[in-house]
């Protein structure tokens, strides 16, 4: 241990210091460790370290927490919401699988009776592809050579208002000829809006100018008169089925008649020539 050389007086040293020498004992000598206890007391300094002092009432006292709130699976009604949920739900399907058990072992009970057919006459227009080409064939066999090598553009197009033409008419033809002056008169009647549409298709062609040569713009010049008189005449039939008046009347036998008229001078080199298309419309 150090000891306090003789030339050292305690009384010369610090509060602090004689303080650092009282409280490590185990630094120094015990007589310097007594000698400056002596001199704290005489100064009026407690040699020994402060105690601490007790903390408040109020620092043992735990914070008061509060209750928190379960979280919304910790409820319970969510779980009893889910499980009512799904007895429901079991119900439902149970009662379903029942329901068509039942209606299945009363299906296989029911003795089932042979199905009769039963004859419906129908009266759908058919359609003429076949006759049409034909018909358009004929056509070009009445004229020139001239007539159909003049102009290959204007004999495309030609044929293509053609075919609609001899669609439209060949379909007005058969529905005419189902009209028999019976009580079946209605129903065919009734099909008279299709052909109208058909010759419609041609009709709204014809508004525009496709360049035709004479020839070509001669004979559809004549279609177009003719179709213009088949919409009349399906409309009045139309009309006559509606109103539940006789179909075949005189003007309606008329008007038949003078389009049939111009669908043989189409086809008729001796009628063509002879000028028929125009002495007769």
């Amino acid at each position: 241990m150090a000891t306090l050389p003789p030339s050292d007086s305690l009384s010369q040293k610090t509060d602090g210091e004689l303080l650092f020498l009282a409280q490590h004992p185990d630094l120094y000598h015990a007589d310097l460790i007594a000698a400056a206890r002596r001199e704290l007391r005489r100064r009026g300094i407690s040699p020994d370290p402060a105690q601490p002092e007790p903390l408040p009432r109020e620092n043992y006292i735990l914070p008061y927490q509060e209750e928190q709130e379960p979280s919304f699976w910790q409820r319970p009604a969510p779980w009893v919401a889910l499980l009512a949920v799904l007895l429901v739900g079991g119900i439902l399907y149970w009662q379903n699988a029942q329901n068509k058990a039942s209606q299945l072992v009363a299906a296989q009970q029911v003795e089932e009776e042979p199905i009769k057919l039963e004859t419906v006459e129908t009266h759908l227009i058919p359609t003429f592809d076949s006759l049409t080409r034909t018909q358009i064939a004929q056509e070009m066999r009445q004229l020139s050579p001239t007539d159909r090598s003049e102009d290959t553009t204007a004999t495309r197009k030609y044929k293509l208002l053609a075919t609609r033409y001899w669609n439209a008419e060949n379909q007005s033809a058969y529905l005419f000829k189902q009209l028999k002056g019976t009580a079946t008169d209605v129903a065919v009647a009734r099909q008279a809006p299709v052909v109208i549409e058909e010759w419609r298709r041609l009709t709204k062609a014809l508004v525009y100018n496709h360049g035709l040569t004479a020839t070509f713009a001669e004979r559809m010049d004549l279609m177009r008169r003719a179709a213009y008189l088949r919409i009349e005449t399906l409309e009045e039939i139309a009309r006559h089925a509606q109103n539940d008046q006789v179909i075949l009347d005189p003007t309606i036998i008329n008007l038949a008649d003078s389009a049939t008229q111009m669908r043989e001078s189409l086809l008729s080199r001796e009628k063509w020539n002879g000028r028929l298309r125009r002495a007769i419309f």
